[in-house]
């Protein structure tokens, strides 16, 4: 069981929007949009289907992944280019005030799979993936392909 930290009834358990945390996107969780998963309202999301996002007061995300250097092409596999695979788990939850029991944590988590090459920079790395959702809610916002940009800080 999880819940919010009121000191007391001091601090609201609702949180602002600005507060809340948003999944989804290369990085994160592949194989959805960047705030791709979780709590929608009801109206919009015209540039993401299934209505606006609304965010979450819990989440987490997963991930397991492997890499080898990139077979067959000496130039590629030269300059750091590495063949991936990989699979991600997430959720994110409202707790509304309330409690979010394990099992509904577990009930609500998306997972995907999928593979892509990364390179690896001075600052960070570069990776083009492909991920295929394999579990997912119906008003997610997924994508397949992506391109992403990490950085590294300190």
């Amino acid at each position: 069981l999880i819940r919010p930290i009121t000191y007391g009834g001091l601090c609201s358990p609702v949180t602002n929007l600005a507060d809340r945390f948003f999944v989804g996107g290369p990085l994160q969780l592949r194989g959805f949009l960047p705030a791709g998963i979780g709590p929608r309202a009801e109206t919009g999301g015209l540039s993401t289907p299934g209505g606006d996002a609304m965010g979450g007061d819990f989440y987490y995300t997963a991930t397991a992944a492997g890499s080898v250097p990139f077979p067959g092409i000496p130039f590629l596999k030269n300059n750091g280019i590495r063949l991936m695979g990989f699979a991600n788990a997430g959720t994110v939850s409202s707790l509304n005030g309330g409690n979010i029991p394990l099992q509904s944590i577990l009930k609500s988590t998306r997972v995907s799979v999928g593979g892509g090459i990364t390179m690896g920079l001075g600052v960070g790395r570069l990776e083009a993936t492909y991920a295929i959702p394999i579990r997912y809610g119906p008003r997610d916002a997924r994508k397949n392909a992506q391109f992403g940009l990490g950085f590294n800080m300190g």
